[in-house]
């Protein structure tokens, strides 16, 4: 949550008009039922409080809702989410919404009413009208995807405030399986508190036991035995993909992206660049960069390169109808591993 903002509320300097946005989604709808729980009591929750689905009513009657005066209380809260009418896409039986009616009411808003609206991306169109009058007017608040730092930042709060504590290696594990998907870090941290209990210590075991592992994961499990030469367990790996249904084409497709990266890490570490300096520079999380440099550290760049090359024409042998597709990705197994 922004600390700015939290201080903002928390002093009762408030706003008549809040601006929401970007793809930090989890962290948007956190915020938005904070500020009702701070702004009305419980009583009046049913009485002063509205959320409307911006996808399905038009603006127009969000304006109607800010210009009705609050019910036995001081403030009334109006959430209008989905406001995708203040970005450049268009949707299907898109409602016909009338931007000139906020545009009025931001020139005069109703004192005693908070209204916020909230867009899921980062993508507004900052030329349209409205939009404009909203920087100007309104209390517009970013909410990015969290950097590696504020996600552990984050999950350090989010287990005090269930009394739980991880294990250094064991945080560092959740975040890598679940990358930078905060609504989902969220309900994993409420699962592994659950099964711990008050007071408990969540360590990587328990993190690995409990929390589902995500195909790419696997795949870099799987490459990582291959790269080791440890083929009867990747190919155990390999048959465990299978059995559970996964089509080889997007095993491969995730094979071909971690000898890439592989290889682009080296190069770039090969530069001067450091770990962080790479992850921004190929738009990754750190991590993934990390294990990159470490399972790749022990080819050179000619086989990574040759890996790649083997892998691009694996995939093209598979769309061309010249190889049978799980065949063709067992054979490139094997070619790896022959050309240590």
């Amino acid at each position: 949550m922004d600390r700015q903002l939290l201080q903002e509320i928390k002093k009762k300097q408030l706003q008549p008009v809040y601006f929401f946005y970007g793809e930090e989604t989890f962290l948007i709808e956190e915020t938005c039922e904070w500020m009702i729980k701070q702004l009305i009591d419980e009583e009046g929750d049913a009485w002063n409080k509205v959320i409307l689905d911006l996808d399905e009513v038009p603006i127009q009657s969000l304006v109607q809702e800010a210009e009705t005066p609050p019910f036995f209380g001081d403030i009334r809260v109006i959430v209008g989410k989905n406001a995708t009418f203040l970005t450049g896409s268009k949707k299907r039986n898109e409602v016909e919404h009338q931007p000139e009616s906020l545009l009025d009411y931001l020139k005069d808003p109703l004192p005693g009413n908070i209204v916020i609206l909230t867009v899921p991306t980062g993508k507004i169109d900052k030329r349209k009208k409205i939009v404009k009058e909203l920087e100007k007017k309104a209390r517009v608040v970013v909410f990015s995807r969290l950097t590696e730092k504020e996600q552990w930042e984050w999950v350090r709060k989010r287990e005090k405030q269930l009394g739980i504590t991880f294990e250094e290696s064991a945080l560092r594990s959740l975040l890598y399986l679940l990358g930078n998907d905060l609504r989902l870090i969220n309900q994993e941290c409420v699962k592994l508190a659950t099964y711990v209990g008050k007071g408990g210590q969540i360590t990587s075991d328990i993190v690995s036991m409990l929390v589902p592992r995500t195909l790419e994961q696997d795949v870099f499990k799987l490459t990582d035995c291959v790269s080791k030469q440890k083929i009867d367990e990747a190919l155990r790996i390999w048959y465990d993909l299978l059995y559970q249904r996964e089509e080889p084409i997007r095993i491969l497709s995730l094979i071909i992206r971690q000898f890439r990266l592989m290889l682009q890490t080296q190069v770039l570490a090969r530069q001067g660049k450091s770990e962080k300096e790479i992850a921004a520079h190929l738009k990754v999380h750190p991590y993934p960069v990390k294990l990159a440099l470490k399972q790749g550290g022990i080819y050179t760049e000619e086989q990574l390169r040759l890996f790649l090359m083997k892998a691009l024409q694996a995939d093209q042998d598979i769309k061309s109808g010249k190889v049978e597709k799980a065949l063709a990705v067992e054979r490139l197994f094997l070619q790896v591993n022959e050309s240590r």
